[in-house]
């Protein structure tokens, strides 16, 4: 039995799941805690879904153990109490199906009775979820005429129809215009500042990083990187600092130079490599450092001394994530694991 603390709402350990010869998830091990957003990262086929499914028990694991938390205790989830354990949490596992011929009000009618919702409440709990997705004027509507991304905001509500206190979503923002991704990632964030813990998996870079405290990066069925977005970004050792100019100075080149010299010293990246370019479209210059704060703040400092007419800068999340994704997904990158790994992340590889 894994240790009992009390923030964890659900610990996988040494989860496997094998279709004969094949090892689609292999010996995950990994807590999830109370009131915060874990990402699942991964590119399709990485064993993100399988994970998914373990956890709702819609397959067995051939190895490992999840346990859930129930009346303030861990429990094992096993066949003979996933019904009581799983009507706890809220289910979005792949693309949501729903019978054409049907309406939100019927099928989230169904979804709230079969949770055990208290059915007074239901009409009310009903009208309160689907305008948290903009679908109130289609209540009555049937579902054969929804679109794919209307078809995905009401399988998201099925799984909060009940309101439940965890959230497992596997692709949440799929088949979402960027319109619906930015309400999507909103309607999250306020779930989880209402106190909702929330499990998602994605392949979208961009959206992990976003709303995220805890990323994991899975790969060939492994966890390869289990971490916030801040030690991540210090452990890919490769950050950007974008600084745009107001214009673009006629001697570009030997700016370039200059702020070469000028920042090279506090990049902590390797010396031979090149760490300055420049975007002519932006007007920004790019320039690569190891991340870290003393860093970023010493170069920008350094900058203020000179002649460089900086009107903005920024450290954009998403390219030093994507830099450690990329390398972590990699062929080989399995071997990497424990350098990746921080103490006080409570995931291990045995």
């Amino acid at each position: 039995m894994p240790k009992d603390e009390t923030d964890i709402i659900i610990s996988l350990r040494n989860l496997t799941k094998r279709f004969g010869d094949f090892t689609a998830v292999n010996d995950i091990t990994m807590d999830v805690r109370r009131g915060e957003i874990i990402g699942l990262l991964g590119p399709n086929g990485a064993g993100k879904t399988t994970t998914m499914k373990m956890i709702s028990r819609l397959l067995k694991p051939t190895v490992g153990e999840v346990w859930i938390r129930e009346n303030g205790e861990l429990e094992l989830l096993t066949n003979r109490n996933k019904d009581s354990l799983l009507d706890k949490i809220g289910f979005l596992i792949e693309n949501p199906t729903f019978y054409d011929h049907m309406t939100p009000k019927q099928i989230l009618t169904y979804f709230a009775t079969l949770k055990g919702y208290t059915r007074k409440k239901i009409p009310a709990r009903i009208e309160e979820v689907l305008a948290m997705v903009g679908l109130s004027a289609w209540i009555n509507k049937k579902v054969g005429t929804f679109s794919k991304g209307m078809k995905q905001k009401l399988g998201i509500v099925s799984a909060l129809i009940h309101d439940p206190d965890f959230l497992v979503l596997d692709e949440p923002q799929t088949g979402l215009d960027p319109k619906a991704r930015r309400e999507i990632r909103a309607l999250l964030l306020k779930l989880k500042h209402s106190g909702k813990t929330i499990f998602l998996s994605s392949h979208l870079l961009y959206e992990v990083s976003e709303i995220s405290d805890r990323i994991a990066i899975i790969n060939l069925g492994q966890i390869v990187a289990y971490n916030t977005m801040e030690n991540l970004e210090a452990e890919s050792k490769d950050s950007r600092l974008v600084i745009q100019l107001e214009t673009i100075p006629s001697d570009i080149e030997q700016k370039k130079a200059q702020l070469e010299a000028i920042v090279r010293p506090y990049a902590g990246v390797n010396n031979g490599s090149n760490i300055v370019e420049f975007r002519y479209e932006t007007r920004t210059f790019e320039i690569r450092f190891d991340g870290s704060i003393k860093n970023q703040k010493t170069i920008l400092k350094e900058l203020t001394k000179s002649d460089f007419d900086v009107i903005n800068f920024s450290v954009p999340r998403t390219n030093s994530l994507e830099d450690l994704y990329i390398n972590l997904v990699s062929e080989g990158a399995i071997g990497k694991l424990e350098d990746q790994m921080q103490e006080e992340v409570p995931v291990a590889m045995e």
